[in-house]
Parts: structure tokens; sequence; C-alpha cells
């Protein structure tokens, strides 16, 4: 029997593709004023809007804006977006499961062969036994909370209550449970009472960790290079010191790297700048897992700690889906076959080249830090703050975002061109040293 789209009937491939069109269209079509007057209307306001210009089409590292601006992406959605905007390989690929009919999401007691190509991609990228599924950054850290603690009272068996160490600068994700231990007082205002057994020590100071850990600490949870934070990078000695400290003290390590991983900083993960002995316990994994496409993210770890999770521990409805391993298998492709940790060590030493040349020719900066493509601006706090200059960038071409006000963060997709990053960088060079 056709369909015919009426009441209790499934739509027709052709009526379903005329409404389809024409809210994409809608959608496409709209006027900047009539865009930003819905958003402002419809949708809550959690966040800050740099332009009131909305952004409808990408490619590679450049967006362009619903009045016809041309933006160069220095931010790339926070390494979401390493491999660039709308990826080839991986639109190909969802465009081929999409083709054929693919379930776009099944229960995980339905078994999938897309998430085993991806389970199997990625151990054998990462070197860990297991991969355990999510979907957006935030549940990668929550995961891993999960399962040290049930490590902690199942293997360690702690008296007390089980501690997690983190540290000042650090940003975990915005759930209740990670929320605690953010240094900005509205995001914290007002959500209390918080989970206990947080515990806080400085970041880079090995003294400041040894005062900290106790017969209760059952992991230590850290960025090798704090992003939010303000692009932190601690000591060469630091993070192999942490991980003997630990290992002396029977204590697990979680290294978050949702935003420093796949090829940020010019290694495939940033623990790896410090050699094998700092390979984490817990890795956390996310945003450029998935070329930008849709929220994937998740936590690897070895059989040993990985199988404390045990049916209905813990889950998720789309975590792991078929098309978001499909996006993600091909992403991980794309990572390989590109070679972005090359890529973001060779372009990384150029751009910190001419930033640096930059501030020496500017009154503003005060440092230029960074690994791979992971950079850090720091400002001089007698002049105009990190909001007001990627406000002066946006009017040049150009997207930067600040963090703590005074550091401005320049993280463009690792694809992008010596040819692109010159041109970023002259936008740069024009608004830091007028």
């Amino acid at each position: 029997m056709t369909d015919t789209g009426t009441t209790g009937t499934r739509l027709d491939p052709i009526r379903a593709q005329a409404i389809a069109e024409k809210l994409y269209l809608e959608g496409l079509n709209i006027s900047a004023e009539d865009a930003i007057e819905l958003l402002d209307k419809h949708v809550a306001h959690n966040y800050g809007l740099l332009t009131r210009d909305p952004i409808v089409r990408a490619e590679g590292p450049w967006l362009y804006t619903r009045t016809g601006r041309k933006i160069f992406d220095g931010v790339a959605a926070y390494s979401a977006a390493n491999l660039g905007h709308n990826h080839p390989l991986v639109r190909e690929m969802l465009m081929h499961f999409l083709a054929h009919e693919s379930p776009t999401v099944l229960g995980r007691f339905l078994p999938d062969p897309f998430l085993g190509l991806l389970g199997k991609k990625i151990t054998e990228m990462t070197g860990y036994d297991s991969f355990l599924p999510a979907n957006g950054g935030v549940e990668a850290p929550e995961a891993a909370i999960k399962l040290v603690r049930r490590w902690g009272h199942r293997v360690k068996k702690v008296k007390g209550t089980p501690e997690i160490i983190y540290f000042d600068g650090c940003f975990h994700g915005r759930t209740l449970t990670v929320t605690q231990v953010l240094e900005d007082e509205v995001a914290l205002d007002g959500y209390g009472p918080f989970v206990e057994g947080f515990v806080k020590a400085e970041f880079g100071d090995i003294e400041s960790l040894k005062r900290t850990i106790n017969e209760n600490t059952i992991a230590i949870m850290i960025e090798p290079v704090q992003g939010e934070g303000g692009i932190n990078i601690p000591p060469d000695d630091y993070l192999p010191a942490l991980h003997k400290l630990a290992k002396e003290n029977n204590v697990l390590v979680i290294y978050d790297e949702v935003q420093t991983g796949w090829g940020r900083t010019g290694k495939l993960f940033a623990w790896e700048h410090y050699g094998r002995e700092c390979r984490p316990d817990i890795l956390c994994v996310g945003k450029s897992l998935s070329a930008g496409y849709a929220p994937v993210a998740g936590i690897l770890a070895d059989n040993e700690l990985m199988q404390l999770f045990d049916p209905g521990s813990h889950g998720s409805t789309f975590g792991g889906c078929p098309i978001s391993s499909a996006i993600a298998l091909a992403a991980l492709t794309a990572i390989e076959i590109e070679d972005l940790p090359s890529q973001a060590s060779e372009k990384g030493k150029y751009v910190m080249e001419k930033l640096v040349a930059i501030a020496a020719k500017s009154k503003y900066v005060a440092e230029i830090r960074g690994k791979g493509m992971m950079i850090g601006i720091e400002l001089k706090q007698d002049g105009p703050n990190g909001h007001d200059l990627a406000e002066k960038l946006y009017d040049e071409g150009m997207i930067m975002k600040d963090t703590h006000g005074w550091v401005l963060r320049f993280t463009p997709p690792i694809v992008a061109t010596i040819e692109d990053l010159d041109c970023a960088l002259g936008m740069i060079e024009k608004v830091f040293t007028e």
C-alpha cells in the first residue's frame, strides 16, 4: 500500500522531500534580524552572542554569514572542527549511510556493526583495550568519575569518602558534578549543594599535589593542557612526577583530552609529549572525534578497568548509536589519512613564530604560549580586554574567543592552509598593532 501522508500513516518520500526542502529553505533564507529575534525569544540565554549576523554556511576553516561576510574560524568550535567544516570524507560517509537506509539509532541491546568498527578503529589508534561511547564531551569525564568511584569501592576499598583531585583553572564541562570545579562565580551561583569527594590542587605544582593526595584519593583528573583555563601548560617534568606519585599511592589518572585530543597539540594526544610513562588509566575523548557532524565522545581504558562496568551500570540512548559511530569512524579515518598531529606540529611552529613577532610590536600582549595549534595570547591588563579585541577581530573578519577576560585562544581548524593562516595572522597583526 502506498503511503499518503494522512493521519496514522508515514509520509511518502515525495511529500517528505517537499516538506524538508521547504523547512530547509526557511532556515537558509531567513533574514539576520528574524533569526536573532527567534533566538532571543525562544532559546535560553545561557550563551552570549559575539555577532548578530547568523552563520549559514561553512567550508574548511571559513564561515559565511547571512549578510554575505566570509569569516575565518579561529576557534574551530573549541576543537570540534579540527578537520574543518563539512569534511568531504565524513560527508560522503553520512550520505552513504542514509542512502542505504541504515538504522540511525538502536537500543544498545541490539548489535550494530558500525559501533564494532568504531571500537576496533579507536582502540587500534590509541592502544587501549576498550571504548565506552557517549554523546557530548562532558559525558566522558562523568563516565570516568563513575568508573574510578566503582574502582575505589571495589578494588582499592577506600574506607572514607572516595576523593578525586582536580586542579585550579581546569574545565571538564558544565554538568552538576563537574560545575563545582570551575572558578567562575556565574557558573557556580545558585547550583549547590555539590557532589562531595572533589579536592583541588594547584596546576603544575607537584608539591601541592603531594599535600592533597591521601589514603582516600582514588583518582587525579587533569587536562594535560588547560584550554578554558587559558592555554596553560605545566612544566615539562610535572606530568611524569604526577604519574610517579599516583603509582606510589595506588591512584588512577584521568586525562581529559576532549579538547586537546586528535592532533590539536601536535601529537595524537597531548600526553604523548611526555613519554609512555604518562599514559593515563582513563582517557576522555570527544569533540573532533565527530568531525563536528554530531555529538560523539567517550572514554578509553584497558579491560581491567572497563570491565567494572557491567550491563545496567552505565548507559546512553544515543551514545554509540549507528549514525554517530559511522560518523566517528569516518572522522578517525580522515584524521589518520591527513596526519593531523603532524599538520598541527608544523603549522603550530609557523603560527607561534609569527605571533611572537606580532607580540613584539604590540602594546597589548603579555605572553604567547601553546603547543601545536593550541595557542593562547595573554593580554596585559592595562589595555583592552579579550572580549574587546575579539569584537575588533570579528570586525576585521575572524573569530577568536577570550577566556577569563585576558587570554585569547587561537585554535583554528588544523587543516587550515598556510595561506588561510597568513590571512588570519594579517588580521591579528592589524588589530594588535593599532
